[in-house]
């Protein structure tokens, strides 16, 4: 892979690898296969370009997450989707610091920044004084939405299409949620990703994971992604 690439994998804001990264992928073929068609497929008019991938614990979710960004197997090699991974997230249940949603904000740029995907025209954006004052550490902390809004959303809106359909894989949304309430003060990456995902590009595809059994993230956001990945995801007992 790419050193852009590896550079991708991590942040200093806490844009976090996977713990399953080089941990060898088993027979989820299948789910590789329907993401690449989802990939190449242009959303219908009015509908929001998204997959769900629901499952209970020890499904291999998360398996399926890092195999799209860091392939291990003969097939996530062949179907070659890390290379329309423009940005990835692993919400961590063993790091809270990874569902912290200033850290998530600041991190996707980083990951965007650095993202070959992307023409010159990014990072020219976020050098301007609006811009770039949203990223100042403080001012992403007291406003995320914001942040992630003139650093995320609008750039590239603004940016021309590219010639395929890319990625953004965030990976188990619902860690650390507590029904009817937030993660913390500033809210969570789940309800950050719900509001705003129709501001999105129609050439990105929102990649999103969640337990089948929290109805509450869940709900969030079927009603807004135009894809899933549910039933099939049971638990595999030759996983890793």
């Amino acid at each position: 892979m790419s050193e852009a690439r590896e550079q991708m994998s991590g942040s200093a804001h806490g844009c976090s690898s996977s713990l399953l990264r080089g941990r060898r992928f088993y027979c989820r073929e299948w789910a590789l296969d329907k993401l690449r068609r989802c990939l190449d497929a242009r959303p219908a008019s009015g509908q929001a370009p998204g997959l769900l991938v629901t499952g209970g614990p020890g499904a291999g979710k998360t398996a399926l997450c890092t195999e799209l960004v860091w392939p291990t197997s003969q097939a996530g090699l062949a179907a070659g989707l890390w290379q329309r991974c423009l940005a990835s997230h692993f919400c961590l249940r063993e790091d809270q610091r990874s569902t912290v949603l200033w850290r998530f904000v600041l991190g996707l740029v980083e990951q965007l920044r650095a993202s070959p995907l992307l023409p010159p025209g990014y990072e020219e954006i976020l050098k301007s004084p609006s811009v770039s004052s949203a990223l100042e550490p403080l001012n992403c902390q007291k406003d995320p939405e914001a942040t992630f809004k003139r650093a995320v959303l609008e750039p590239l809106l603004n940016l021309p299409p590219p010639a395929q359909t890319l990625m953004v894989v965030v990976d188990a949304l619902d860690v650390h949620w507590m029904p009817g309430g937030r993660v913390d003060k500033s809210g969570s990456i789940a309800e950050l990703l719900s509001t705003n995902r129709h501001l999105l590009p129609n050439w990105l595809l929102l990649v999103c994971s969640i337990r089948r059994n929290n109805k509450d993230v869940c709900k969030m956001f079927s009603s807004r992604l135009s894809q899933t990945l549910p039933g099939r995801f049971t638990k595999a007992t030759n996983s890793p």
